[in-house]
């Protein structure tokens, strides 16, 4: 069977992460579909949307999708009307959660003349964490450290930086510093005190095989020390002693992925621990 290709048109009044998110989740179900995204972001007035139909009209003769996740009710109205015009499938996922809301409490959703620039805001703060955690990724430029949200502490292969990124993407600000046995922790430990610092741990077993796997890649595998047991062994325990001797949280990583690792400090922070977050 040939492969039907699929016009996504992902329309969102923000930077469109939502709909893309959801989309890319519903697409997992159907690995035969190519899929073609068409992604229009910060779509606020019929003049953007009247654009989009004019490219939806240009691919009349394939298959079209809208997926939509603009709240103003007028121009979500005004968009839906013109796919239907158009015979084009249309899905909006935000107003039908709203108006589920609005329905289960009895109230009417807030009228918020600033929506849009609260939107924007946000996302520019968004990008405001990740520049700050790229430029602080491995204990880089901590001299402004008190403006990090979130500290994560752990030896190399303990997913320091690729958690530190997923948490920059939710918009944290995070500093990751790497705990060296031999090397004394260089990080004034005053400057933590009123910080959430996270002190991640590993299985000793399952590091090995993920430093292996690293010095393979690398092609570095007459490296004899980054690996082995005993000094693998001694580095988790010593920066474990240090996260127990500062009674900071911690997490271990070895049956976790990045995600859960993220979820948990999220909700560590929304839990108002060390009331920083």
């Amino acid at each position: 069977m040939v492969p039907k290709t699929l016009n996504l048109h992902l329309v969102s009044d923000s930077s469109g992460e939502t709909v893309v998110s959801v989309a890319k989740s519903a697409l997992k179900h159907f690995k035969s579909v190519e899929t073609v995204e068409y992604v229009w972001s910060f779509v606020d007035s019929k003049k953007q949307i009247n654009n989009i139909i004019k490219k939806i009209k240009n691919k009349n003769n394939e298959y079209n999708f809208v997926i939509c996740t603009v709240t103003d009710d007028e121009l979500r109205k005004y968009l839906k009307d013109n796919c239907a015009k158009l015979k084009v499938p249309y899905i909006a996922i935000l107003s039908h959660i709203i108006r589920e809301i609005s329905s289960y409490l009895d109230i009417q959703k807030d009228l918020n003349p600033n929506l849009y620039t609260e939107i924007n805001n946000e996302y520019f703060q968004r990008i405001e964490a990740i520049n700050y955690t790229i430029n602080h990724d491995d204990g880089q430029s901590i001299q402004d450290i008190d403006k990090a949200d979130i500290i994560l502490v752990g030896i190399s292969r303990t997913s320091k930086s690729p958690t530190s990124m997923y948490l920059a993407y939710r918009g944290y600000k995070v500093i990751n510093i790497p705990f060296i046995d031999d090397i004394p922790f260089y990080i004034d430990l005053e400057k933590l005190k009123n910080k959430l610092v996270i002190g991640l741990t590993i299985d000793v077993k399952r590091l090995i095989e993920i430093r292996k796997n690293r010095l393979t890649a690398i092609n570095n595998e007459n490296n004899k020390t980054y690996a082995d047991y005993e000094k693998v062994k001694t580095e988790i325990k010593k920066s474990e002693d240090l996260f127990k001797e500062q009674k900071w949280l911690v997490i271990n990583v070895t049956q976790k992925s990045i995600e859960e690792v993220a979820a948990t400090i999220i909700q560590y922070c929304n839990e108002g621990q060390k009331n920083i977050c």
